[in-house]
């Protein structure tokens, strides 16, 4: 049974098998093709990402996953996805989202929502401090902010 290596680059398989196994860099889980490779997955990333994808390890038999390993700010994660059309075995950029563009507000109208904004906030704080019994004053307020600059520079 060949052993694929995420290292080597991605690889898209109809999972067949999966079990939990001590591999040489701790638990690791084994998914093996219907071919019969297999590739081992380290534990935690593995059950994280089949956990993303609501799956678990018995209900992603039979499915076809795309496994890369991505590499960002020297740190390796290792990726697995349900394949779907289009899917290749080569490392991909992911796409940028794309979204409408929002219109254009002036400077006032941005004031105006901001203030809203701080209003609203303002309003939820002095009703949760009157609820849970907490005088809210300039002092308090003060005191809070500079309590919070200051954890802030640190």
């Amino acid at each position: 049974m060949p052993i694929h290596k995420l290292a080597e680059g991605p690889i898209t398989i109809t999972v067949a098998q999966v079990e939990t196994v001590q591999g040489n860099f701790g638990p690791q889980v084994k998914f093996t093709a219907e071919d019969g490779t297999s590739v081992y997955v380290n534990e935690l990333p593995a059950s994280k990402q089949l956990a993303r994808l609501n799956l678990t390890m018995d209900d992603v038999v039979g499915k076809a996953i795309h496994l890369e390993q991505v590499k960002k700010n020297g740190t390796t994660f290792t990726n697995i996805a349900l394949a779907g059309a289009g899917m290749t075995d080569s490392p991909r950029a992911a796409a940028a989202p794309t979204s409408p563009a929002a219109p254009k507000q002036t400077i006032a109208e941005l004031a105006g929502i901001y203030s809203e904004c701080v209003s609203y906030a303002m309003a939820t704080l002095g009703a949760k401090c009157e609820e849970a019994g907490i005088p809210v004053d300039a002092a308090a307020i003060q005191s809070a902010a500079a309590t919070l600059f200051i954890k802030g520079t640190r």
